[in-house]
């Protein structure tokens, strides 16, 4: 019996950076690859024909289907695969497709798309779409853009069998900077609209102009249309149906018309009771209106339905992880800690490189003193497998400022240590009692490892002058920041005009400023050893102070970061309301510091960043207020304040890290 065989088929303009991935990916899946050009002006069709593709030109005409089907004359396979260059076939599909092309007796076969949207890291959407079907002669594509297929195979064979696989194909089209370097909202749009006035009783087409307005946040208009298109359709036939409602609540949802959003969903749902999303959001709007009961009730039965069956289009994580964590969250409003802090444990578990709900479960142990507990909870809920698993939750822990947890979980950091990491260890350790305003317990972790002169000794020296500096001692090194600090607060003057120190700045560190990731966690970097200067420093010793109850030393940072800040962001208007003399200042101390010339340069390592600054204050202030509002809800004679609930409401809502990508 003779194998059958498989052809990709590709339309494809300007799209060498993505396409070598997409080809890659199909190598040993497909026996032919036959590309579509439609006028690149870059190496697409050299890549095309590295990979073994012939690639057939094509002249653009504003028809995705037109371009479709010039591949597919071309192409001697049974079966068609098509893909688009911003799509990867996964690994597990590559293995099984000729195994489904063997033993499918379907004139089709449905792989799902996962749509990943944003940065890439927010998770995905679960889209079944046709994209698997038998050649032949009258199997062609119908549609000026979002081009189907389906209709013309059942043309040829009204009695044409489908069938939904496990298979998956990754899309990477929608991430931000794609869709703004391809300009594809206002491609679609264009095309669409056109396609309506050319078929206005064409439900599709009013269906994804809808979708098309959605996406750039245009919600009454895209809610418009929506309408049109469902009343259009027959819901009980229409493949897209159960998606078109969930849309419209979305719409609905962004307006803000919550009442009408659950109107919708509880129509939705007696066409489609199996559709999860529609529970989830059914959830999301009474919670919306108030009633948490109710929110409640639907956010569980959303779990027990858990994912939708594969006919439906979802998120990635609805009825798992995304659900849990929405109920953590309504639980959590309700101050009920601890079953907020069981949905979010299974929210870990359904998922577990999702950080938001450690992030949650973390801050709320804390602010209802059960930081102790936390390490426990840990090796018992959660699978650390792996010393990066540690690591990771070290992080998280350090920036929900859970340091005494931290510390217990630290020396699980490397099970068989060397020396280096020991000595990074102890680096990371000091730094967790830093921000604790534990001294002397800091300065007893880094002593030693600054005799021992070894790749943390610099940084070690650094940090015991900072602390130096922070308990009032004469400070005699010369750590760039530490002379600045003292320079400033004798000098009651954030910027320096010392031409020594500045030179001697440049010459100690390379000025090099504080990346992003350090203004996430120091925990990371420091055990991976890296080195902790500026406006970093700030905020740890900042946090420090706010432990320990050293105000005025919290006091002068504070001042001098404003000081610091205002001096690199001065405005015209401030420019004109200061005294000639101190512009003269400013310009010298700015001309000291090789600003004008293309060279990065202050009073110490990072100073230029005003964003990282700010960053550092502000997580400085919020510190501060939580560690206020700490002391005012202690019990007094074992009674809590009456205003304790409210107290712990507002702390567990401060500004803070929370694990989602920006």
């Amino acid at each position: 019996m003779r194998a059958e065989r498989i052809s990709l088929c590709m339309i494809v303009k300007d799209e060498e950076e993505l396409l070598p991935h997409c080809l890659a990916s199909v190598q040993g899946a497909v026996d032919e690859v036959i590309v579509v050009d439609t006028g690149s002006s870059d190496r697409s069709a050299e890549i095309a024909r590295q990979y073994g593709a012939m690639v057939v030109p094509f002249e653009w005409c504003d028809d995705f289907a037109a371009a479709r089907n010039a591949g597919l004359e071309q192409a001697s396979g049974d079966w068609i695969l098509f893909l688009d260059a911003d799509e990867t076939l996964d690994r597990a599909a590559r293995e099984q497709i000729r195994s489904w092309t063997a033993v499918s007796g379907c004139d089709g076969l449905f792989l799902n798309i996962h749509n990943y949207t944003g940065t890439g890291q927010q998770g995905a959407t679960v889209n079944p779409v046709l994209r698997l079907f038998r050649n032949a002669p009258g199997h062609r594509f119908e549609g000026r853009i979002h081009e189907q297929i389906a209709a013309a195979i059942c043309r040829v064979n009204p009695e044409a069998a489908f069938h939904v696989t496990d298979m998956i194909i990754h899309h990477y089209g929608y991430q931000t900077a794609i869709v703004e370097r391809k300009d594809k909202v206002n491609r679609n749009v264009r095309l669409l609209e056109q396609a309506v006035e050319e078929e206005p009783d064409q439900p599709f087409h009013h269906y994804n102009l809808g979708v098309e307005y959605l996406r750039v946040g245009e919600a009454e208009r895209a809610l418009e249309t929506f309408g049109v298109a469902r009343m259009g359709i027959d819901p009980a036939v229409t493949s897209y149906a159960h998606l078109l409602f969930k849309y419209e609540v979305r719409c609905l949802q962004h307006l803000n018309r919550w009442q009408e959003a659950l109107d919708r969903i509880g129509a939705a749902l007696e066409l489609f009771p199996e559709y999860t999303d529609l529970m989830h959001h059914r959830g999301v709007c009474a919670d919306a209106l108030g009633d948490t009961d109710r929110a409640e009730y639907a956010l569980r039965e959303a779990i027990r339905m858990g994912p939708p069956p594969p006919i439906y289009h979802t998120e990635e994580g609805i009825g798992t992880y995304q659900t849990w964590y929405t109920l953590g969250r309504l639980l959590e409003g309700r101050a009920d800690l601890e079953g907020a802090v069981d949905a979010y444990v299974e929210a870990v578990r359904a998922k577990s490189s999702l950080l938001p709900p450690l992030y949650r479960i973390f801050r709320i142990m804390r602010v209802s003193g059960q930081q102790h507990q936390i390490p426990e909870l840990v090796r018992e809920r959660f699978a650390l497998s792996s010393e990066e698993a540690i690591h990771k939750v070290l992080g998280i822990l350090e920036q929900s400022r859970c340091y005494d947890a931290a510390l217990q979980l630290l020396p699980g950091v490397s099970s068989q240590p060397n020396g280096a990491m020991r000595e990074r260890l102890s680096v990371a350790e000091a730094m967790l009692q830093i921000q604790q305003g534990r001294w002397n317990k800091a300065r007893l972790k880094l002593e030693p490892v600054r005799r021992k002169k070894g790749l943390l000794a610099a940084s070690s020296a650094r940090w015991l002058e900072r602390l130096e500096w922070i308990e009032g001692k004469e400070v005699s090194g010369d750590d760039p920041l530490t002379l600045w600090l003292k320079r400033s607060s004798q000098m009651g003057e954030a910027v320096t005009n010392n031409e020594e120190i500045a030179v001697q700045t440049g010459r100690t560190l390379g000025l090099r400023a504080t990346t992003k990731k350090g203004m996430d966690s120091s925990m990371d970097g420091t055990v991976a050893g890296a080195e902790y200067d500026g406006w970093q420093a700030f905020g740890l010793m900042m946090e420090g102070c706010v432990q320990s109850g050293r105000w005025k030393e919290l006091h002068s940072l504070i001042q001098m970061c404003q000081q610091q800040l205002s001096v690199e962001g001065v405005s015209s208007e401030e420019s004109a309301r200061v005294g000639e003399k101190e512009k003269e200042e400013r310009k010298r101390s700015e001309k000291e510091m090789g600003r004008g010339k293309g060279e990065e340069k202050g009073p110490f390592p990072g100073s230029l960043d005003t964003l990282m600054g700010t960053s550092w204050l502000v997580k400085g202030l919020v510190s501060a207020a939580d560690h206020h509002l700490d002391v005012f809800a202690q019990p007094v004679d074992g009674q809590r304040h009456r205003c304790w609930p409210v107290v712990q409401h507002i702390r567990l809502e401060l500004p803070g890290a929370d694990g989602f990508e920006s």
